[in-house]
């Protein structure tokens, strides 16, 4: 004869609640996407000699010359994609959209014109769209690698999530942005069947 099991259901919420809390504040180490132009990779090359022990705490990808010249001053990149113009800043942009990089860090060369011009803005537009931190110059990077590495210090002394202070009622900064365009695409699906 089968026994009935009675599940203290008050129990099993606490354990599903600790559970969910474990998971939102495992520590994850943030990723950075680095990108320069070939005039610019010497400024590149500077920013990452003054922060290399900083940068040494998270995890690090790029274009594929940028992550060259990472590999050569001792860091190891998670990996690299192809030079931005054969595509490298889209597959970056991929990667951003997939959730897997929490900030771009984008020396760009602006007295220079560029064929992949395109794919440069479009990686700009992602970035806004997805509200990671951008850094496009020396200054304003430094100035985001810096907080950055101060909130992951704190996360890692205390287990808790630390970041910007968001709006009230925004949780997620990128689903704020992204919410009002979602909502056009059930309509657009809606309007096609007739």
């Amino acid at each position: 004869a089968e026994q009935d099991v009675v599940v203290d259901s008050k129990a099993a919420e606490e354990v599903l609640l600790k559970q969910a809390a474990d998971m939102d504040n495992s520590i994850s180490t943030p990723t950075i996407a680095l990108i320069a132009h070939d005039n610019m990779k010497k400024m590149m090359r500077q920013f990452v000699l003054v922060h290399l022990e900083m940068l040494r705490d998270f995890q690090l990808t790029g274009t594929g010359t940028t992550c060259a010249m990472l590999r050569e001053l001792g860091l190891e990149p998670i990996g690299s994609t192809a030079s931005g113009p054969l595509g490298g800043d889209q597959q970056i942009g991929a990667m951003l959209v997939a959730g897997e990089v929490d900030a771009v860090f984008f020396f760009r060369d602006p007295f220079s014109s560029h064929a992949h011009i395109a794919d440069i803005e479009a990686l700009s537009r992602l970035v806004d769209c997805y509200q990671v931190y951008y850094g496009g110059n020396y200054r304003s990077a430094s100035a985001v690698l810096s907080f950055m590495h101060g909130n992951l210090k704190k996360r890692q002394a205390t287990g808790r999530r630390c970041s910007i202070m968001k709006p009230e009622g925004m949780s997620d900064l990128a689903e704020a942005v992204q919410s009002d365009y979602k909502s056009t695409r059930a309509a657009a699906l809606e309007k096609s069947k007739s």
